[in-house]
């Protein structure tokens, strides 16, 4: 009889990479988006994005409670602003690969730390 198989190692995502990747892939999705209101919805979220990624960078948000507690309003409400960019991508953009990247960056984001 074998044993089974070990389980692989389940590592956590780097919050402050992760954050920044979304960031990156909201940069390209701002210069397709094809109205002012998205572009606005994307801006908004890159700014927050922007605040938590110097949280993370500069006051250890990931290891300290506190400030993570602080933060978490913030959070909740970043989180809100990318489902709404998520569930709006195809109307955002039509570029088939951004959209794709802006997808898969923001649902790595959403499973950080979920509502």
């Amino acid at each position: 009889m074998s044993s089974p198989a070990t389980p692989p190692i389940l590592q956590n995502p780097d919050p402050g990479a992760t954050y920044q990747a979304a960031y990156d892939a909201l940069g390209r999705a701002y210069w397709e988006a094809s109205d002012i209101a998205s572009k606005d919805l994307i801006h908004g979220a890159q700014e927050a994005i922007g605040e938590i990624i110097t949280a993370i960078d500069e006051q250890g948000l990931a290891k300290n409670t506190q400030l993570f507690i602080a933060f978490k309003p913030k959070i909740d409400a970043v989180n809100k602003a990318l489902q709404t960019i998520k569930d709006e991508i195809n109307q955002i953009t039509k570029n088939i690969a951004t959209a794709a990247t802006v997808v898969s960056a923001i649902s790595k984001v959403l499973t950080l730390w979920p509502a």
